[in-house]
């Protein structure tokens, strides 16, 4: 099954893309499972989810990227806000009681707020208790790590902070994550989540559980450096988002 969990729709103020061009588009390049993760907003998601009810090929999945006070974090499998401006740790802290799993997008990437970028208290207290010891902290109510990170990011103009990101999967016994981060219909699928274990019509909860169990590889190839400066350009100087 083929997965690309960040995706952002026209509710994220920053891109055009709506969410039925999005669920289209998915189609036509065989995407299984799509997340449209805006800003801050779960509007585009709940639009898509309603959207592709009838639809058999592509399957969305509830999501967010929340604003915390010191990088964007993945609320994968929440379908209501979590307030943007909490630490890391309160935000992940809300994403797991509202049944989701926090994935980090562009961790290491200084210009895109990265979590992970300045702060190494941040991100010791966020990889402490890994998925390995799930059922142990669940039990003990004291789940405050993440799931997964991005190693792979497709608006990455530099791969450095790709390969950093992927160090610290396997250094933390991380999933894997692939994404286009795609804020323009042209690149939706370009980095995508491969999930090994389902073969089958997929769930919510299934999905969440194969990130969790980290049977994931992430593959792709990097958003066109002249698309996205396209974008910019439109966004930026033509102010036409």
């Amino acid at each position: 099954m083929k997965l690309d969990p960040h995706i952002h729709s026209c509710y994220s103020r920053d891109t055009k893309s709506r969410p039925e061009d999005i669920i289209k588009k998915a189609r036509k390049i065989g995407l299984n499972i799509i997340a449209i993760s805006d800003h801050d907003s779960v509007k585009g998601s709940k639009l898509g989810i309603n959207l592709s009810k009838d639809i058999n090929e592509v399957f969305v999945v509830p999501s967010i990227e929340i604003s915390s006070n010191e990088g964007h974090i993945l609320g994968f499998g929440v379908d209501s806000v979590i307030s943007k401006g909490l630490t890391p740790e309160e935000t992940v802290d809300k994403i797991h009681d509202e049944g989701g799993i926090a994935i980090i997008p562009h961790p290491f990437s200084f210009y895109r707020n990265g979590s992970f970028f300045n702060n190494k208290k941040t991100l010791k207290n966020l990889v402490k208790n890994n998925s390995n010891n799930y059922d142990k902290y669940k039990k003990n109510n004291k789940i405050t790590s993440i799931e997964g990170v991005e190693v792979l990011n497709a608006r990455y103009i530099i791969g450095y902070s790709n390969y950093r990101a992927n160090k610290l999967a396997a250094k933390h016994d991380l999933a894997k994550i692939g994404s286009s981060d795609s804020h323009f219909i042209e690149s939706i699928g370009n980095c995508y989540t491969e999930l090994v274990c389902i073969d089958n019509k997929p769930n919510v909860d299934d999905i969440i559980e194969a990130i969790r169990s980290k049977k994931t590889i992430a593959k792709g190839n990097k958003t066109s450096n002249y698309l996205i400066a396209k974008e910019i350009f439109n966004k930026k100087i033509k102010g036409s988002y």
